[in-house]
């Protein structure tokens, strides 16, 4: 919550405009409903007719139904903690003396602020979390493993009552843990099977390690997880502007400009600007689909590229938005290129900024719905 917060800031700071810029229009397409993955294109719809892109070059890429990100689920990583606040000065105490280790005052790890967030890595609005209590302190010897089509995550609670995330470490010994598994992502609402395979399989390790286990109410969870589902896939949106130069743009000229922009290359093969946290928050990649490789980019040129933008993944929203039509700009004036939909069809500032606009309302829906973009919860659906 503090690198989010501390990301807000700096993108406010860093990209306060005293005008508005016109940006993106196109219309809303989902790329998270369980059936269909297409992404959403600019097009212009203010029907006013344009003439055809480079008509000696023609422009026809090849972009497969699935565009989206490939971008794997957050890591969980430990948050960072706030420095601990200086005691207060006391007298010294007549005698000296050592308290054993028990009896030091808690680690950082074991504030209570730290105890909030651990517990946070399960959420009750997006895990099914199952209870699993150890009549007494249990040391795993391996951890359970449970196959199921969702992402699971394990939290225990140790001898001294404090919750960190499930390891099996020699000597560490839990009292309870928790086993959660996420109902939704992009491939759409967890099924009543899976969930009913989730519980027999967490349902057999209790059993082995003789311990009781309680569950949520399956159907109640289920009728949430499907409205949650249908939430997301009125927000999920991904927004692609083609760059199409009149000549195909060297790949030694392309990585240079990229680089200077502040985009790396990352493994995917696409260029990526990152945030201060490692997410990306929008990425260049060629319209044929084919990945960028420092060999490649070498030897090769290209036709045409695509800036992708993944709306509910990118903490910052309109800001960043706007910085990344900025860099589509820049592309088109540095390789004397034109921003096109797949139509072929020019991108005006008209049909640019009513995107913009609708942008604006599907971030106001996220944050209705207590769902920040690029927050954790928005990670972990939209993956």
């Amino acid at each position: 919550m503090f690198q989010e917060w501390r990301f807000r800031k700096r993108t406010r700071q860093a990209f306060a405009r005293s005008h508005d810029d016109v940006l993106l229009n196109v219309p809303k397409n989902n790329v998270r409903d369980g059936a269909r993955h297409d992404r959403m294109e600019p097009v212009l719809l203010d029907g006013a007719p344009t003439p055809d892109v480079f008509d000696d070059e023609p422009f026809e890429p090849e972009i497969p139904e699935d565009t989206r990100l490939n971008i794997p689920p957050p890591v969980e990583r430990p948050v960072p903690q706030p420095a601990p606040m200086p005691a207060a000065p006391t007298p010294a105490p007549a005698q000296a003396h050592t308290l054993p280790r028990d009896e030091e005052e808690p680690a950082p790890l074991e504030s209570a602020d730290h105890q909030a967030l651990v517990i946070a890595l399960l959420d009750p609005s997006l895990d099914f979390i199952a209870e699993v209590v150890f009549h007494e302190p249990h040391e795993l010897a391996a951890m359970p493993r449970f196959n199921v089509g969702k992402r699971t995550h394990i939290l225990g609670r140790t001898e001294k009552g404090l919750w960190k995330p499930a390891e099996a470490l020699p000597g560490t010994r839990y009292k309870q843990i928790n086993i959660g598994m996420q109902m939704v992502d992009r491939s759409g609402s967890v099924s009543e099977q899976e969930l009913a395979v989730f519980c027999q399989q967490v349902s057999h390790f209790a059993e082995e390690h003789d311990a009781a286990v309680s569950f949520p109410q399956r159907q109640q969870k289920l009728v949430a997880a499907r409205e949650l589902d249908r939430f997301c896939a009125d927000v999920d949106v991904l927004i692609g502007i083609n760059v199409v130069p009149r000549i195909p743009v060297e790949g030694t000229r392309l990585r240079s400009f990229a680089e200077a922009a502040g985009l790396q290359l990352e493994p995917d093969g696409a260029f990526h600007y990152l945030a201060d946290s490692g997410n990306t928050l929008y990425s260049l990649m060629a319209a044929d689909q084919m990945p960028f490789t420092f060999h490649t980019l070498l030897d090769k040129s290209f036709p045409a590229l695509t800036l992708l933008f993944d709306v509910p993944r990118v903490a910052g929203g309109v800001e960043v938005f706007d910085r990344a039509v900025q860099f589509a700009k820049q592309l088109a004036m540095e390789f004397d290129a034109q921003l096109v939909d797949d139509n072929r069809r020019v991108l005006t500032d008209v049909g640019l900024a009513r995107i913009r606009d609708q942008l604006v309302h599907i971030y106001g829906s996220m944050d209705d719905r207590g769902i920040a973009p690029g927050s954790v919860a928005a990670l972990r659906l939209f993956a």
